[in-house]
């Protein structure tokens, strides 16, 4: 441009005729991104590992889309590469998911389901609020197993356990319980249930 005669030049290059680039919004990078990273936080767990798998594979997804966005949207490229790597780390971090799963279900399966197994009561006897049961116990089945069994008499309940038992083999056992009040008939209940899972021990529950 010119004045009085001078020729003038814009430095900003702000005249007529210059366009500054824009960029666009990436949002399939950003989406892998939020999903990688939620997926690596869930897919360790058991269970809500299928959560975790599922996110991974949409981080990989949105990842990619994201990647092949960036060279026309002008942005997202580093967000949607981080995407693709958190949802693979997603997807591996599954692996563990997965194996605490498997293992959790087995434990509690083998708790819920204790196999072929016998119970007797032999004797009960009550004196005031304290009652002493006696029974046996044998495992039914062809291979060794581990017994909890609950004995329970007036909402109190004792509970003893039963480690290697070999098959065929019989054993007794006596459970102690304070009962809420004073009985006149002494009928216990008995449930036999598998190992606590993970060793856990439980102590009675009486009040």
């Amino acid at each position: 441009m010119s004045d009085g005669g001078q020729r003038l030049v814009d430095p900003l290059g702000t005249g007529p005729g210059y366009a500054y680039p824009v960029k666009q919004s990436n949002g399939m990078a950003t989406a892998a991104l939020t999903c990688g990273i939620v997926g690596i936080l869930v897919a360790w767990m058991p269970f809500v590992v299928v959560i975790g798998i599922g996110l991974g594979v949409l981080a990989l997804v949105f990842g990619i889309k994201g990647l092949k966005r960036s060279s026309t949207a002008g942005s997202g490229r580093g967000v949607a590469i981080a995407g693709i790597v958190t949802g693979g780390l997603a997807l591996l971090t599954a692996i563990v998911g997965v194996v605490l799963s498997v293992l959790l279900f087995t434990v509690v399966a083998d708790f819920i389901e204790p196999g072929p197994v016998d119970t007797d009561i032999t004797e009960c006897r009550l004196d005031g609020r304290n009652a002493t049961i006696e029974g046996t116990l044998t495992n039914e089945s062809r291979s060794e197993r581990d017994y909890t069994l609950f004995v329970t008499l007036d909402t109190q309940v004792d509970i003893i356990t039963f480690d290697d038992l070999d098959a065929g083999e019989t054993v007794e056992w006596i459970a102690q319980v304070r009962t809420r009040s004073q009985l006149d008939t002494c009928r216990p209940t008995l449930i036999v249930q598998g190992p606590f899972p993970f060793g856990i021990e439980m102590d009675p529950i009486q009040s």
